[in-house]
């Protein structure tokens, strides 16, 4: 088994694993993150006989505090080759590349609170940023409207400015907006308010809300698309680990968004 740039793997093969392991995307996701790659990050996959076994990818197109950030996203290994340590030689080899492409933090977000020791025991990372929830009820309370993903990031850096927060460059904007436009979601704005959200279960999900009032623009929009309630998940001091790294984060860090 040989790790090679993931550019240079068997494209169709890439987007199968892909789809394999994590069952809910679309083939269109692994797709627009290949084609994005060149301007996203890098990637690298485990090849044995001319087979991909394993894939995962690193997203550095972010900065926090004026420095780069990397984050590592969609470790998939196919399920007869678990048990090898493929997912841990492609962690490793994409925490190295965040190293050689300059990242201050290397971070990832663990898919289940197992893994924040699994990480790190591989890579070394410990949980910097933990996630808090917020319910809010159904309610037609106030107008919205659905705005462009450069719109969104647009008010996002306005209404962040100042404060330490992740930024995307353009091609992570990009999947971002693909993974709004393939799971059901969008971006929305109200009065000096903006949110992202997607339907989850038939329940609104929301990764950010930013502005005067994130709950009366959940709750329409929860009403709006026929949910009972949304979900606001924000990064915070404490509640369920959500992030992890390699380094502290500046203090009161705002990285709501999230590819996973």
């Amino acid at each position: 088994m040989v790790l090679c740039d993931v550019l240079s793997a068997d494209r169709a093969e890439l987007i199968a694993l892909w789809t394999e392991v994590f069952s809910g995307d679309p083939p269109a996701f692994p797709e627009k993150l290949l084609a994005l790659l060149p301007r996203l990050g890098c990637g690298f996959a485990a090849v044995e006989a001319g087979k991909v076994l394993g894939a995962a990818y690193w997203i550095d197109d972010l900065m926090l505090a004026g420095e780069k950030a990397g984050y590592l996203f969609g470790v998939a290994v196919l399920p007869q080759a678990r048990g090898r340590g493929i997912g841990a030689a492609l962690s490793r080899a994409c925490f190295a590349a965040g190293q050689e492409r300059g990242s201050r933090w290397l971070t990832i977000e663990p898919a289940e609170p197992s893994l924040f020791d699994w990480y790190a025991d591989i890579v070394g990372t410990a949980p910097v940023l933990y996630r808090q929830k917020r319910r809010v009820a159904a309610d037609a309370c106030c107008p919205l409207q659905e705005i462009s993903a450069s719109r969104y990031f647009l008010r996002r850096e306005e209404l962040l400015a100042g404060r330490p927060h992740l930024r995307y460059g353009e091609a992570a904007q990009a999947l971002e907006e693909e993974n709004n436009r393939l799971f059901s979601g969008g971006f929305y704005e109200t009065d000096g308010t903006i949110a992202t959200a997607f339907l989850h279960g038939g329940e609104l999900l929301s990764r950010e809300a930013l502005g005067a009032q994130p709950e009366a623009l959940l709750a329409s929009l929860a009403a709006l698309r026929g949910a009972r309630e949304a979900t606001l998940l924000s990064s915070a001091d404490s509640g369920a680990p959500f992030l992890a790294a390699n380094a502290p984060l500046p203090a009161g860090t705002v990285w709501n968004l999230a590819f996973d």
